[in-house]
């Protein structure tokens, strides 16, 4: 029972940290850290005193406008309403968010209000030595209210400081790889797919499951080697039939295990092409949930950038979507891909100094970004329950998905090689087979709620592909099949010729629950301590029985004496008389 339970906490354990990896693979994929707030003191300068007059706040000053923006920035985006403000509109008072549908928001021209107002929220949520006090936000207001030309200077050099400078940089040696790979995915789509994102991961899933062949045949030789020796196998499982202790579990796997040495196989080698197409698997999640960076073969902090222009007010210059940047660029590039003049708006966006040719690079690319729709469903979106219909339809990827994986993992289990120790004979490994069943299934089905719907059928789709490969690969070397005559010859070899003499003690029943106690470390000492016990209680029942021997002998001896006595007695008599009647014949005769 215990060896069972450490089975299926084992499988437990393999599902939970299937599910971190896959967790953490899900977040690094987004393309950005935690968003912090940061800002270039060197922009806050004056190089003349011509400049400084053009000013209202001296640099000290706009440092601390700067600090009480970067410690409010955990509960208050100071530069998103700070750019707002400088275009004319305030969205602190959470009456007009800046996303109004259908409204426009053109650059109008700064908004000293709105100015303040930002200052004052920021200054609200601010904590430590940044936070102004009353009487200090009072005269620094009196500063930018005498003066408003001059503070629109201060306003745009504050907005120049926070804003981050984005170049093209050379990739890595890794990022280098990965690009090429998703540039295999780029000529799929384009050429083979008609431009279309889905066709094109469908048919790269198809070329990737053909180069994974060879360790598909891998694997199946090992199964198959390992499935010579389920009679030998059977045969020891058999020696311990009936018998589910620990220790006779732990007895039973060790001599599996020499059974392994002695054959020369390794199950640990069955293993080895798995290990080896699990960062596979991993890196070609990555490439096909970042396309705009691994396909489209921009900078990495593309990524970043297009994730905060499109979740940024319009108010502020963004598009004003509703995007989470945990979901790759996926989502991001099917919604954006639909934006007009997209490219030339972001020109204008005052969060990032574009450098030389990042612009170019990045328009050049949303030029070509494919096409996520079939017919007018968009796989780029994630499935939900709220904006509109589309939606909706795309939760049947999650059913999909877990049907797909529950029935693969069942058919799989049919094809592959079952271990005889570990096969759905024994009833808790058969609960634990059906437990895993349902709950690797279900947590893919958790993570297709999470991404774009176009990862849930990549996922389907290769498992669909997979069982495939594994039918194809089964039929073309199938495991042997056994008789009961090869079976008997199995544990006929594993018996070999030894001759058993039973000892004094064979017709002596033992706790089988303890038989193999002397044998295992933590055990031993019991079962050293149990023998010895035993032993003591055989001397004294041997004891006792010869002293019941000799007492029931005791009254057998003293009658066997008398016995003797009386028959010496008769015998004198007898001798007497006889020596008596030869005289007196004698006198007779006389």
């Amino acid at each position: 029972m215990k060896a069972m339970k450490k089975i299926l906490n084992g499988r437990i354990l393999a599902a939970l940290l299937a599910l971190v990896l896959l967790t953490l693979t899900l977040v690094s994929c987004g393309g950005q850290t935690t968003p912090t707030l940061s800002y270039d003191k060197s922009k806050l300068s004056f190089d003349s005193a011509e400049e400084f007059d053009r000013h209202a706040l001296t640099p000290s000053e706009l440092e601390q406008v700067m600090d009480i923006f970067v410690s409010a920035y955990a509960g208050f985006d100071g530069q998103e309403a700070l750019i707002a403000a400088n275009r004319g509109y305030d969205i602190t008072d959470g009456k007009d968010n800046g996303n109004l549908e259908g409204k426009e928001y053109p650059d109008v021209g700064m908004n000293l209000t709105a100015v303040k107002n930002v200052i004052k929220k920021a200054n609200d949520a601010a904590s430590g030595d940044a936070k102004l006090s009353d009487a200090e936000l009072g005269k620094l207001f009196e500063t930018l209210d005498a003066a408003p030309e001059k503070a629109a200077a201060d306003i745009d050099m504050m907005i120049d400081a926070m804003a981050k400078d984005i170049t093209v940089s050379n990739p890595g040696l890794w990022d280098s790889i990965m690009i090429g790979i998703g540039a295999v995915l780029n000529w799929i789509t384009n050429v083979l797919g008609f431009k279309n994102y889905v066709l094109g991961i469908c048919i790269f899933a198809i070329l990737i499951e053909i180069l994974m062949i060879p360790f598909a045949i891998k694997q199946q030789k090992n199964s198959i080697k390992q499935a010579k020796l389920r009679p030998k196998e059977m045969a020891i499982k058999n020696k311990y039939k009936g018998r589910n202790d620990q220790p006779t579990m732990q007895k039973m796997q060790a001599e599996i295990q020499e059974l392994y040495q002695r054959e020369n196989f390794s199950p640990a080698s069955g293993c080895l092409p798995l290990l080896i197409q699990l960062p596979i698997i991993m890196i070609l999640y990555s490439i096909v949930m970042d396309p705009l960076h691994y396909v489209l073969g921009q900078d990495g902090a593309f990524t970043a950038v297009l994730n905060n222009f499109a979740s940024t007010c319009r108010a502020a210059g963004g598009l004003g979507m509703a995007v989470d940047a945990n979901r790759g660029s996926i989502e991001l590039l099917s919604r954006i891909g639909n934006q007009a003049n997209s490219i030339d708006v972001l020109g204008n966006f005052e969060f990032y100094r574009f450098g030389e040719g990042a612009l170019d690079s990045l328009g050049g690319a949303l030029d070509s970004i494919p096409n996520f729709n079939i017919g007018p469903i968009n796989f780029g979106m994630t499935p939900g329950f709220d904006g509109g219909w589309e939606r909706l339809v795309l939760l049947s990827v999650p059913v999909v998905t877990f049907i797909t994986y529950f029935v693969s993992s069942k058919i799989n289990r049919k094809l592959m090689y079952q271990s005889a120790v570990n096969d759905n004979s024994n009833p808790q490994v058969a609960c634990s087979n059906n437990m895993m069943d349902i709950m690797m299934p279900a947590m893919s089905t958790f993570f297709t709620l999470a991404v774009p719907a176009l990862i849930g059928v990549y996922w389907a789709f290769r498992s669909w592909l997979g069982l495939l490969k594994t039918f194809i690969v089964s039929r073309a070397m199938p495991l042997p099949v056994f008789t009961e005559e090869d079976y008997k010859a199995a544990a006929k070899e594993m018996a070999g010729k030894k001759t058993v003499t039973k000892s004094a003690k064979a017709g002596a029943v033992r706790s089988l629950h303890y038989i193999d106690d002397e044998d295992f470390e933590d055990t031993r000492e019991r079962g050293l301590a149990r023998r010895a016990a035993i032993e003591e209680r055989e001397k004294e029942e041997q004891a006792s029985r010869e002293k019941n021997a000799k007492m029931a002998a005791a009254p057998l001896k003293e009658e066997r004496k008398d016995k003797e006595k009386a028959s010496s007695e008769k015998e004198n008599e007898t001798s007497e008389e006889a020596s008596d009647k030869p005289e007196d014949n004698n006198k007779d005769e006389v």
